[in-house]
């Protein structure tokens, strides 16, 4: 788990922020599916080993999640995700920056509530056991009419049961490339480092993932987004394999 980064927001690739915002007065829904598995974590010194000394032992996560998306003005869009389950509800905003030519810069910030916890054992409250707060910065480069990169940094307050518990860093850079009409081939790569502050536990974790994947768009209504995460290297991760899957709807 990387606890949490900007959620709420709109992107037009995979896992990264692009530096643009909804059209204004449009609403974006979009409900999102992962599944993932892990038979392996990377323990303290990176080295990968089994979860259980069991050949078949595996642990599953799988989550279903609402984002909802909208256009504020020309440069400002605001939005929220919230968890089937309602385990957790996160509140973002996204604001353009600059645009020169075909490069823009955005600032990004939001929260995230959450009533479970892998932290400590006792949960207790709804959206009152964890609670998270991130800002950042987001980039765009159209290169050409098919080739274009998305770019974003983000540093993390989180707080666990009334105490601090980590401060972190997320990065995320993901290039595209535009076929049979607005249709997309994306590959990148997502960075996750966690500097644990609480006294129980001091450790620090880190995770890169190269993220491969596709979106496919079908007319002007819907986009389906496909993402397949491959684990490089980490310390004090699972190593997760699986996929995501995004609907994105355009409401005008």
């Amino acid at each position: 788990d990387s606890y949490s980064q900007v959620f709420g927001i709109s992107a037009s690739k995979l896992a990264v922020i692009n530096a643009t915002t909804v059209v204004r007065n449009q609403l974006e829904f979009e409900p999102g599916f992962g599944y993932y598995w892990a038979k392996k974590y990377y323990d303290d010194n990176g080295k990968l080993k089994p979860l259980s000394n069991t050949n078949d032992s595996t642990e599953v996560y799988q989550e279903l999640v609402f984002r909802f998306t909208y256009g504020i003005t020309d440069k400002i869009e605001a939005g929220m995700m919230i968890a089937s389950d309602l385990s957790s509800l996160s509140a973002g905003i996204k604001y353009t920056l600059f645009t020169i030519n075909n490069f823009s810069g955005g600032f990004m910030a939001g929260g995230t509530f959450a009533n479970q916890s892998d932290i400590v054992a006792l949960n207790s409250g709804i959206y009152g056991k964890t609670f998270s707060v991130a800002t950042g910065l987001v980039f765009s480069n159209e290169f050409s009419e098919k080739l274009s990169l998305d770019f974003d940094a983000q540093y993390q307050w989180l707080r666990d049961d009334k105490v601090s518990y980590s401060h972190d860093f997320f990065a995320n850079a993901e290039l595209s490339y535009i076929f049979k009409n607005k249709n997309q081939l994306i590959g990148g790569f997502s960075y996750v480092l966690n500097n644990h502050t609480h006294e129980y536990d001091g450790h620090q974790n880190y995770l890169l993932t190269l993220n491969l994947g596709a979106s496919v768009e079908t007319g002007k209504t819907f986009i389906f987004n496909f993402l397949f995460p491959i684990t490089i290297l980490g310390r004090n991760y699972n190593k997760l394999n699986g996929f995501s899957f995004a609907l994105t709807i355009f409401l005008n």
